[in-house]
């Protein structure tokens, strides 16, 4: 009966492991508990096969049954189905196959199944820590965690790993004492009770975790939101200012053009003429394309750059910025004309610093491309350029991490270059993008 209940306590963090596990690189297709609920039902199917105790139907079971579960409950195709259902039942099985092992040519055990539910027990736990800390790590491997946190690894994941490692040292050391003294009843059932709490501990902190990076995220897309908000003010209050200057304007136009037929010179005409649209502000522009937020933001830089003296060209051609979200807008748009603002603010060697922002279309490829002047040479990490503000060291790199973030989303690529004969900076950036029908 021990062992029975051991083995069902194994499939039960595996479930767990599972629906956490996809749950932080997928989109749940149901409620998290609908989810939950239906991983437990797979597992408990697979733990009635595998007391049937045939290896080879127990693991064709188990793959057709993770596939299902993969391809139904979250937003991922056939082919990822297929994939993340193997590896995971090949990780499950590596686990196995290195804690046995262990036991039997490192400590000398034949046959665990033969032990005591203790020894079986410390044993599974091995396995399903081992198993959890190899999903952790596949989970960091393909969020390339590694080379987009532009400062190092996150910490919080760090010490899960951490945690996971001193948990199965822990349970080792529970082996041990295991095989090497007779223990009493009371102290095996201690010892049995504070391994469950600690697999459940393990879990418990990978779930907070979870629900952290939740609401980071979650933080994120408000302050992406408020960005945008601010972006659609600021055109149209832009857009209210330039109209109401242009109706004054129409309703005074005749007024200035008997002015300028009463006027001796032709240099005298010309000043009266540029004072006309220095006042009206003739010469600004709020219309770029047809995206009333990227309009917002790029009519913010326009009036920063010619307070400060930064030359700025904008080439947005048709067809291109509409295919993208407004909140992807903002992360992508607002981080590189905050970056390039920021460097052509600081430039001293060149004499007219500039800005240059140029996006088109080939096909289905969106190219967008920031050129700006910068004497600093940025700073690179993990072979990625992260900016040199000074103003919130919390937050440092966190503006290339979002561009990064919308690249990958459409499926892009990005390049950045720095010449430091001509002291320029460019980034250079490739989205897919799908075609109308």
């Amino acid at each position: 009966m021990g062992i029975v209940l051991s083995y069902a306590f194994a499939h039960i963090i595996e479930a767990v492991i599972l629906w956490m596990s996809m749950s932080q690189m997928y989109e749940h297709r149901y409620k998290k508990w609908v989810t939950g609920l239906i991983i437990m039902i797979g597992h408990a199917i697979m733990f009635m096969v595998f007391l049937s105790n045939n290896m080879a139907i127990s693991m064709t079971v188990n793959n057709i049954v993770y596939i299902l579960l993969i391809a139904v409950l979250y937003k991922v195709n056939k082919k990822a189905a297929v994939f993340w259902a193997v590896l995971f039942n090949s990780l499950i099985s590596l686990a196995e196959v290195m804690v046995l092992f262990m036991t039997q040519y490192i400590v000398g055990i034949e046959n665990v199944k033969s032990q005591n539910t203790l020894i079986i027990l410390t044993v599974l736990c091995l396995c399903k820590i081992l198993y959890f800390l190899f999903a952790q790590i596949i989970i960091i491997i393909k969020k390339k965690s590694f080379v987009k946190m532009s400062e190092s690894i996150d910490i919080s994941m760090a010490l899960l790993l951490l945690i996971l490692v001193s948990s199965l040292i822990v349970c080792m050391t529970f082996y041990s004492i295991g095989m090497k003294w007779n223990l009493e009843k009371r102290e095996t059932i201690w010892m049995i009770i504070s391994m469950i709490v600690l697999v459940i501990s393990d879990i418990l902190i990978l779930l907070v975790n979870i629900k952290i990076n939740e609401r980071n995220a979650e933080n994120q897309r408000i302050k992406l939101e408020l960005a945008k908000e601010r972006a659609d003010a600021e055109y149209y209050k832009l857009e209210h200012e330039k109209n109401e200057k242009f109706e004054i304007l129409r309703h005074d136009i005749k007024a200035h053009l008997n002015a300028m037929l009463d006027m001796g010179t032709d240099e005298n005409i010309k000043q009266y003429i540029l004072e006309i649209i220095e006042d009206y502000s003739i010469g600004i522009k709020t219309k770029f394309s047809k995206s009333n937020v990227l309009n917002g933001l790029l009519s913010q830089y326009m009036n920063k750059c010619s307070d400060n003296g930064i030359n700025m060209l904008v080439d947005i051609r048709p067809d291109t910025v509409e295919y993208l979200s407004q909140t992807d807008i903002v992360a992508l748009f607002g981080n590189m004309l905050s970056n390039a603002y920021e460097a052509s603010c600081k430039c001293i060697a060149t004499e007219k610093p500039y800005i240059e922002l140029i996006t088109k279309r080939n096909g289905s490829l969106l190219i967008i491309k920031t050129t700006n002047s910068c004497d600093i040479k940025p700073e690179k990490i993990n072979n990625n350029y992260v900016t040199s503000k000074l103003d919130d060291k919390n937050s440092h790199g966190y503006g290339m991490k979002s561009i990064y973030n919308v690249v990958d989303k459409y499926n892009g690529s990005h390049v950045e270059n720095y010449d430091e004969n001509s002291r320029e900076f460019s980034i250079s950036i490739i989205l897919l993008i799908e075609k109308e029908e």
